[in-house]
């Protein structure tokens, strides 16, 4: 309740005050003495005031209380943890705690970590399976692969071979290129080699067919006294000697086409001999010509040796009889 000081009028909040707080003069009419009201609100007041420190003394005591509760249960546990270290620390305990930790490592292996690594491993079983089954059909193809290249680069060499063989046979006239032709074309073991070195001897024949690597060639032979005589002059006995003795292969060659004109006994064995040995595909060419006009014999080809020796085994007798002596 607000009261007014009777003095100098100041406005006074606090009824508890016995005295104005500006002038300091007494609020009422004797000194000493309350009103009824006065000392109800002063008991009030004193009430309130008691009541206050009670609660703050029970409240005080009750976190002095709680915090020596507090030290004394962190006191306890740091002894018992201190103890329990210290049991801890006897090889009974160690052992027990040991048997523990092996016992609940066996149980966790065998119940979370077995059969995951059950399952991994089958899982890595499969997968194996799967790669060596992946490795094995890569295996069977890149073999079956490499053994179709093998194959297709062999036949490559090989048919290159033919070529060589038969460029040798036209381009040196080698008979022995010609004859391995001829081997690698009675050889039933590859029909495609067959075929190919079939159409390379065709190829020989008809380039050696048609050639004239002789024309203009001529023989000639020194006589006694430094005369010189003409082919046409030479005996059918010194073109034999030109046939199967001379170095030079155009002058074989060249007699071997004289002597086609020379149907006289011991021509035709000439020729068979000059045949049989003769390196050079021109001369042999030519001799087979010369054979097949003297005794009549129909070879089906132009290098046809061993036809004309056993037609001539056959056919000699008949032949002699026809022919005159040789010059």
């Amino acid at each position: 309740m607000t009261r007014i000081c009777p003095n100098c009028g100041y406005k006074v909040e606090n009824d508890l005050l016995p005295a104005c707080p500006e002038c300091k003069k007494l609020l009422g009419d004797e000194l000493g003495r309350l009103s009824h009201d006065e000392e109800q609100r002063v008991i009030k007041g004193l009430k309130k005031s008691v009541l206050y420190y009670m609660f703050f003394l029970g409240g005080a005591l009750v976190v002095i209380t709680a915090l020596s509760l507090w030290g004394i249960k962190e006191r306890l546990e740091k002894a018992t943890l201190e103890r329990v270290a210290e049991k801890f620390e006897e090889p009974r305990i160690q052992t027990f705690l040991e048997d523990v930790a092996k016992t609940k490592t066996m149980y966790l292996m065998q119940r979370q970590i077995d059969p995951e690594l059950r399952r991994f491993q089958k899982k890595l079983n499969e997968k194996g399976l799967e790669f060596e089954e992946f490795q094995n059909v890569m295996k069977e193809k890149t073999q079956r692969d490499y053994q179709l290249l093998s194959d297709e680069l062999l036949s490559f060499q090989k048919r290159t071979n033919l070529l060589k063989l038969a460029d040798m046979a036209i381009g040196n006239m080698s008979r022995s290129a010609y004859e391995e032709l001829l081997d690698l074309l009675n050889n039933p073991s590859d029909v495609s080699l067959q075929l190919a070195a079939k159409a390379e001897i065709v190829r020989i024949n008809n380039a050696l067919a048609n050639s004239a690597r002789t024309a203009g060639v001529t023989l000639s032979v020194e006589g006694s006294a430094g005369l010189t005589r003409n082919e046409s002059d030479l005996t059918t006995t010194e073109l034999i000697d030109i046939l199967i003795d001379d170095p030079d292969w155009t002058f074989r060659a060249r007699s071997a086409q004289l002597l086609a004109e020379k149907k006289e006994i011991g021509v035709p064995v000439a020729l068979l001999e000059s045949m049989k040995d003769e390196e050079n595909l021109e001369v042999f060419k030519y001799a087979v010509r010369a054979f097949k006009a003297v005794t009549g014999c129909k070879a089906p080809d132009i290098f046809e040796y061993e036809y004309c020796s056993e037609w001539w085994d056959t056919n000699s007798e008949a032949v002699n009889e026809k022919m005159r002596a040789s010059e």
